[in-house]
């Protein structure tokens, strides 16, 4: 089945540049686990929670004197709505995500599928043998 069937979450989204501090608390007010950075509506990074505690909370960055670029993972690896879950389960565990940000073809973000997700979807269709 394709990721579309998931019914993914529409992503949250910040531009280049934002605070640190901002993208803490859009996190925070949307109860997200990760935030899409963005330039010229293209993908171009993504924010987690583990990237809050490992490059802010831990190293004690100044939240309100950094941008977003200062903590993001640049480049994230991604996937499209017609790719299939198994493909996406597949790149969570081999790359230790918790999030997958999709894409349309012109690198814009779509939706997240998020490790709970999936779980979800093969909890409620694999039968007990």
């Amino acid at each position: 089945l394709p990721l579309s069937s998931l019914s993914p979450q529409t992503p949250i989204c910040v531009n280049l540049g934002t605070p640190v501090s901002e993208v803490i608390e859009t996190m925070r007010s949307n109860r997200i686990g990760c935030v899409f950075v963005i330039a010229d509506e293209t993908l171009v990074g993504i924010v987690t929670e583990r990237d809050i505690l490992t490059k802010v909370v831990a190293s004690g960055l100044k939240v309100k004197d950094n941008a977003v670029e200062a903590i993001m993972t640049y480049d994230p690896e991604y996937l499209y709505e017609d790719d299939k879950i198994a493909f996406a389960l597949n790149r969570m565990y081999v790359g230790g995500f918790r999030h997958i940000p999709l894409v349309n073809l012109k690198g814009s973000p779509t939706g997240v599928i998020s490790v709970r997700d999936v779980m979800g979807y093969l909890s409620s269709n694999i039968q007990e043998s």
